[in-house]
């Protein structure tokens, strides 16, 4: 029709023509309305059935001192884990208190001491000091684990707890230390790179080793106790220690800047938490390398729990559950690519789980990945002794390298200039009488509570090993 009206049009005026357009417009509007009538009648009356809808999502809220790429993996993973399970998706809230495990359980009590909840329903991380206290304060609810769980998961290893025996907590992944290194840099210097505790005391690293202040680290603090732990006993221990801290270039505020003068070669070895030198070995193992000092270190846990009176019940269980599982081990571990691994951060962490080593071969797990259950790794840690050691070793290491690391370097250079001299090297490592036994730590530990006590002890021992110090520096 159209185009015979076209054809017709061809012998009209002017007039026409206008006439013409203006009637066809009028039919095309009233014909393009009608359509968009039509339509909406076949929309509603037609049988297009409306999309089901979707149920609302659960919720959990979970606090963690763990970094932003755990909690991204852990929530992308567990979310899918939910919604298969359940049919239905979860909504993860991270509720952050812009701080660390100590700062989460100073957090935690304030709020309990106000009400019979906190709004929280899991606690992911923390070690297992935190999670031990939250226990004996009886904030934490009992875990639902299964059969597998406590199969694969060793009640005690190492001389350290894995599991409350209560079950309010659990360990999902295991903490060790250790040092991250610069290949290159110590190429550069023909220095071997270290495998144990006493090559990091060795003369060829003095001013090369970064620390970090232990009343500043908790997870440095650790550190030292391991290094004191790995010897025969506590004098032989300090001793080790005193060596390593003796080799120190400076004293970072903490572990991770600490870790990072390797990177930035700054220092080529730096003693750190593993996690912390196996994420950036990850991302650059040409230039990096990192050790767990093989028999040298414990591993610790690091738990879940449920809080007291959570919110939401169910969805801690299940986050829990998930975190023990198989697949939620996997994640700690393999790195993006690979059989059970994350969607984009590798996170480096070793698992706790026994038969995820069996799982996958040798080959597939990372090289930077602890082996805690292989013959020769397990420490023994006498984890009464940490326990009762750890305020008076924060101190001691402040009073003898913190307070005095002028003189403790000039003793170090003249020790290594007197090629270790018996009885210099003697005066050197010599404690302060009130400690060169393990029974008189275990006094000083009570008595360091009393602020007034702990400021004329931790006085004394200043004066004490800077004394020391000038004696060997003669």
């Amino acid at each position: 029709m159209c185009f015979g009206l076209v054809l017709v049009g061809f012998g009209l005026t002017n007039r026409g023509w206008i006439l013409l357009i203006q009637g066809m417009e009028y039919r095309i509007f009233t014909a393009a309305w009608c359509a968009v009538l039509a339509a909406a009648v076949c929309l509603v009356g037609c049988g297009r059935r409306p999309q089901a809808e979707q149920p609302p999502a659960d919720k959990l809220v979970v606090i963690t001192p763990h970094n932003e790429d755990i909690k991204y993996e852990f929530d992308k993973a567990f979310s899918a884990y939910y919604q298969n399970q359940f049919g239905k998706p979860i909504h993860i809230e991270w509720r952050d208190i812009g701080s660390g495990s100590s700062a989460i359980l100073r957090y935690l009590r304030n709020v309990y001491e106000r009400s019979h909840t906190s709004g929280i329903d899991v606690l992911f991380g923390g070690g297992e000091h935190t999670f031990g206290s939250l226990a004996e304060e009886g904030l934490l609810e009992r875990l639902e684990l299964a059969e597998d769980v406590t199969a694969a998961i060793p009640a005690t290893f190492g001389g350290m707890a894995m599991l409350d025996p209560d079950r309010r907590w659990c360990g999902c992944v295991l903490s060790s230390f250790g040092f991250l290194y610069n290949i290159r840099l110590l190429e550069a210097m023909g220095i071997p790179p270290p495998q144990t505790w006493e090559d990091l005391g060795r003369p060829e690293l003095f001013g090369l080793v970064m620390l970090a202040d232990p009343a500043q680290s908790g997870s440095v603090a650790a550190a030292y106790e391991m290094v004191v732990q790995s010897a025969p006993d506590w004098p032989s221990g300090w001793a080790r220690l005193l060596a390593i801290l003796s080799n120190a270039k400076q004293f970072a505020d903490n572990s991770g800047g600490a870790a990072n003068a390797p990177i930035i070669g700054d220092a080529p070895v730096a003693v750190c938490i593993d996690f912390i030198g196996t994420v950036r070995v990850a991302k650059t193992p040409d230039k990096l390398g990192y050790v767990s000092p093989r028999g040298q270190t414990g591993f610790t846990p690091d738990p879940v729990g449920i809080l007291k009176s959570p919110p939401h019940p169910e969805a801690a269980q299940a986050f829990a559950a998930f975190v023990l599982s198989p697949r939620g081990q996997a994640l700690w571990a393999m790195p993006p690519g690979t059989p059970g691994g994350t969607t984009v951060r590798t996170l480096g962490r070793t698992p706790i789980r026994r038969d995820f080593y069996t799982q996958y071969e040798a080959a597939q797990i990372p090289p930077w990945i602890g082996r805690p259950y292989a013959e020769g790794a397990e420490m023994k840690i006498d984890a009464r002794l940490r326990q009762v050691r750890y305020g008076v070793l924060i101190q001691l290491v402040q009073a003898a390298a913190i307070d005095n690391l002028s003189g403790m370097r000039q003793a170090k250079r003249r020790l290594i200039e007197s090629g270790f001299e018996p009885l210099r090297l003697a005066a050197f490592n010599r404690l302060p009488e009130n400690v060169d036994t393990v029974e008189e730590i275990e006094a000083i530990a009570i008595a360091l509570k009393d602020k007034a006590a702990l400021e004329q002890i931790t006085a004394e021992w200043t004066r004490f090993f800077r004394k020391q110090y000038k004696k060997v520096s003669q």
